[in-house]
């Protein structure tokens, strides 16, 4: 008896579909900087933006503005730099999730970095990072500007994940926009698991203001997904065992 290749694959694809799950997050999609929060991650603090500064940052910086640094610390340990992210001594073990980060890119700078421990993932699973912009610098600031408009480039572990996205209000891409990066898998941007790997994840800003695009862009929040993919073997298994249900369905 034929069976129906389409719907043996529909079935295969309804047994290994996934959802994405939330990896981390700095802060949440509210459109605010609320301050007072605790625990860091969601709850995340975003203060005034202090200036450049070389990996690896301040874990510890304090809750207040001009304070917070470029780089931001979940909880974990950090003893072991990835290849892809350069070269410097990693700051040991993080007690607990830093409290506060810097809330915008400005003038010269423009790092937002962003250092976690990862769990076991699977090897084919895919990543996203996502965040949105909450204020951009505007007409009659005081800066110059004309045509607010600001770049922003995301990396992991030094890895381009996604190209510069323009935003401003003649921009395709707006304030408040969400922008997520395409996907990408563990392997391809040399993420490792497990305690003691220090991954990264980098929004670099690409300021506009000699050319009149001001001199700064707000981040409401960042966060990182995952959907979890199957292994090919696990992909067959449920193949077969479409096959199998579709077998009995025609018996009956």
């Amino acid at each position: 008896m034929k069976m129906n290749l389409s719907l043996i694959l529909a079935l295969a694809a309804s047994t290994v579909a996934s959802q994405a799950a939330l990896v981390w997050t700095v802060g949440v999609n509210d459109n605010a900087w609320p301050l007072g929060g605790v625990g860091g991650g969601p709850n995340t603090n975003f203060w005034q933006e202090t200036g450049t500064n070389a990996l690896p940052g301040n874990p510890n910086s304090p809750q207040a503005d001009v304070q917070s640094d470029d780089d931001y610390y979940f909880a974990g340990t950090y003893t072991t730099v990835i290849a892809g992210n350069g070269a410097y001594s990693p700051v040991g073990v993080v007690a607990a999730n830093e409290g506060g980060a810097e809330r915008a890119w400005a003038g010269t700078d423009n790092d937002l970095r962003y250092h976690f421990n990862l769990a076991s993932f699977g090897a084919s699973d895919l990543f996203t990072i996502t965040y949105d912009a909450l204020n951009i610098d505007s007409i009659g600031s005081g800066t110059g500007a004309t045509d607010p408009r600001y770049g922003v480039e995301i990396y992991v572990n030094g890895v381009k994940v996604m190209n510069e996205v323009l935003i401003g209000p003649n921009q395709a891409v707006k304030v408040g926009d969400t922008v997520t990066s395409p996907a990408f898998t563990l392997g391809s941007v040399g993420a490792q698991t497990g305690p003691g790997f220090d991954n990264i994840v980098w929004l670099k800003g690409i300021n506009y203001g000699a050319a009149g695009g001001g001199q700064w862009l707000g981040i409401d929040y960042v966060q990182m997904d995952v959907t979890p993919v199957p292994e090919p073997g696990s992909f067959m298994l449920a193949g077969l065992a479409a096959v199998g249900a579709l077998t009995m369905r025609r018996r009956r």
